[in-house]
């Protein structure tokens, strides 16, 4: 097993390592938070390892006799052209909508890797400027967002959201683009009384008071989305063997 996997997997099933206060006070790698260009690097590098984790961890699927990836959302569920801010979905329903900012998402949730899967196209005749996307369950849990990326006219970028240890029956969802409303070019959240209270909403805990909650610095939270994937998709590949076994 290569050493790039050995280390994600262990820091995976520690819930990623990151917390964050009830107190809606600042959180994570101490003497960081005042050097954010150093934050946002090593940011990068994390998220780079967590995604060469889980290419390792697909080739040991192949070597174990399984295909590269566990099986998808299966076809013929419930679709809905709804949804957006307030407008929750069951929670195996599919969303496929158009947003007033011009990006089409796309997206449903797997039960096998608890992760959700879909896409964001770029419908208009311009580029939109740093597109991400979260998920909002009804456990109070909020995952994501995505790394930020810009999307051509016309382009369509798959979006994974990793919802490993949560349960929950509902969830809504829905892209950004740019600086959004309430949001600061800093992070997904401005200042005042806003960023307040969504501290004081993360502080019951990642997990409806499970686990703990994600980064509160904006820069490692893509990086504890794809670490909370890859503990779906170690899930999914120990049921896998299981079952192979039988």
């Amino acid at each position: 097993m290569k050493m790039t996997l050995m280390f994600l997997m262990a820091l995976g099933m520690a819930g990623a390592g990151f917390s964050a206060p009830a107190d809606g006070g600042e959180a994570l790698a101490p003497g960081l938070q005042e050097q954010p260009a150093q934050e946002s690097a090593d940011a990068d590098n994390l998220y780079d390892l967590v995604k060469q984790a889980r290419a390792d961890l697909r080739e040991m699927r192949v070597r174990a006799g399984l295909s590269a990836y566990a099986s998808g959302p299966q076809a013929g569920r419930p679709q809905s052209h709804e949804g957006g801010e307030g407008a929750y979905l069951s929670k195996m329903t599919k969303q496929d909508k158009l947003f007033a900012n011009g990006a089409r998402l796309v997206l449903e949730f797997d039960p096998a890797t608890k992760v959700f899967l879909g896409s964001v196209t770029n419908s208009t005749a311009r580029t939109l400027p740093q597109v991400r996307v979260e998920v909002h369950l009804d456990n109070g849990t909020e995952l994501g967002p995505t790394r930020r990326i810009d999307v051509g006219p016309g382009e369509t970028v798959p979006v994974e959201l990793g919802a490993f240890g949560n349960d929950f029956n509902a969830w809504v969802s829905h892209p950004e683009a740019g600086v959004e409303e309430g949001h600061g070019a800093g992070g997904e959240e401005g200042g005042g009384e806003d960023a307040i209270e969504h501290g004081r909403r993360e502080g019951r805990g990642e997990h409806g008071g499970g686990e703990t909650a994600r980064p509160r610095g904006a820069a490692y939270r893509p990086v504890y989305n794809q670490l909370q994937i890859l503990r779906g998709e170690m899930h999914a590949f120990r049921v896998d063997l299981a079952a192979r076994s039988r």
